[in-house]
């Protein structure tokens, strides 16, 4: 083609086109770097991690955000996701470190020292500014999965400018590559990622009769105001829920109990809990109270967690009760049905007992021969998908029926959901197994998954 022809090239209006598409403008209606750069992050954050961001941030005189310390990650991704733009603390040690001077070349950051009384002085200056500021209280990366040490200065900014504190609870950061989590810990190179942003709320300067005092009065009230948070990001799930996200974060194949007969892998526990919830279903209604007398063994564990998903309520009798006690414990759940077995009657000599507590019963060992061949291809079906498979049922509902051991008196009842066992078993561990000398200790169901 001859060169007149050619289309004329202009590269301004190329380069502004250029800015128009890809830059996030600022409320002065200029286009700022800062903004693309995170624009771009966050993408790739979302496509790789999956990562999210939960809660509104809203309008703030004077802003404080703190956040826990999960992954050298966790300034990338809050970077990315807030949708202001504070100013970054940074403790020296951070700062003398070359790969990390470099990200904060891009960064409004502030160098300073939370044990430097005169570095305290600039940061409550910085915040009475306005100016939004974000800081890591912990001031290092966990390695145990929980809230490591909060340090004074920050929560004394707080206390002082009378700041409105949010905090920014990061999850699922503390399985990647980039945490120093060790041992067992399960760790992935795109784990999900969640950032949930908290109510804000203020630290009221407390009273103490030295000023060291109010510094660590008001970094308790901190490291509390971070556990409250904690709890607020928690997703409320049941407990076979609880255990489809420990499987699926730990991997099916992996070791999750042991009893005195053999090892439960996760894989074993989902295939038999679907199992029993299934045969069980067949002669229960939703929503109904079933007796279960077992020892603490895998089976034990897989019927409930087996009932749980089908939206059955399991009375856990105590056998050292006595006919009485069970009898009574029975009466108060309004049990209709009691599950034991055979092998374990016959080794504890209560076959007698059962009898008298007048009850409808079944064994395990019935239940495993019932078995069908249409059963054994449902479960087939179902144990890619386990959550589609069991029944509505919410946090707040009813998860088991527990018994005091009536030493002293008749047994007495509590029931708890599915909720309260979970908030019980811990929070912000890193979803470590641990040992099973109960079936709700164990397996790893505390682990949160984002």
């Amino acid at each position: 083609m001859p060169a007149q022809n050619l289309p004329y090239f202009d590269a301004s209006k190329a380069r502004a086109l250029i800015w128009t598409v890809t830059a996030v403008w600022d409320r002065r209606g200029e286009a700022s770097v800062y903004w693309v750069v995170a624009f771009l992050t966050r993408l790739c954050l979302r496509l790789l991690f999956r990562a999210r961001v939960e809660g509104t941030l809203g309008r703030h005189e004077r802003l404080l955000i703190i956040a826990n310390h999960q992954s050298f990650l966790d300034g990338i991704t809050l970077g990315a996701f807030l949708p202001v733009k504070p100013t970054w603390l940074v403790h020296t040690t951070i700062a003398r470190r070359w790969y990390f001077a470099i990200g904060l070349r891009f960064l409004p950051h502030f160098v300073v020292d939370t044990a430097s009384p005169m570095a305290i002085k600039a940061m409550i200056h910085l915040v009475e500014q306005g100016q939004p500021v974000m800081i890591f209280p912990e001031g290092r990366i966990t390695n145990t999965g929980t809230q490591m040490k909060v340090y004074d200065g920050p929560a004394f900014v707080a206390a002082k400018t009378g700041a409105d504190v949010v905090v920014a609870h990061i999850d699922g950061l503390v399985h990647s590559q980039f945490s120093r989590m060790t041992g067992d810990v399960p760790k992935k190179w795109f784990p999900r990622i969640r950032v949930t942003l908290c109510p804000p709320a203020k630290i009221p300067m407390p009273e103490g009769a030295t000023p060291r005092a109010r510094r660590r009065r008001a970094a308790e009230a901190m490291r509390r105001l971070m556990q409250e948070g904690a709890v607020y990001a928690r997703r409320q799930t049941t407990l076979f829920e609880a255990l489809v996200d420990a499987a699926q974060l730990h991997g099916r194949g992996r070791e999750a109990i042991e009893d005195i007969q053999r090892k439960w892998t996760y894989g074993d526990l989902l295939k038999a809990s679907l199992a029993l919830g299934r045969l069980v279903s067949k002669f229960t209604s939703e929503g109904e109270r079933v007796a279960v007398l077992l020892p603490n063994l895998g089976a034990h564990v897989a019927l409930l967690f087996g009932l749980f998903a089908f939206r059955r309520t399991p009375a856990v009798l105590n056998y050292t009760a006595g006919v009485e006690g069970m009898r009574n414990a029975c009466r108060l759940a309004q049990a209709r049905v009691v599950i034991t077995s055979r092998a374990f009657l016959e080794r504890a000599r209560l076959a007698d007992i059962v009898g008298k507590l007048g009850l409808e019963v079944r064994y395990l060992e019935d239940l495993r021969a019932s078995l069908s061949l249409l059963d054994k291809l449902w479960l087939l079906w179902a144990l890619p998908d386990p959550k589609g498979f069991m029944a509505r049922v919410r946090p707040d509902d009813p998860a088991v029926v527990l018994f005091t051991s009536g030493s002293e008196a008749l047994p007495k009842g509590v029931v708890l959901s599915h909720a309260s066992i979970r908030n019980c078993a811990g929070v912000g561990a890193a979803g470590r197994p641990i040992e099973a000398s109960f079936p709700f200790s164990m397996i790893g169901i505390h682990g949160d998954s984002p």
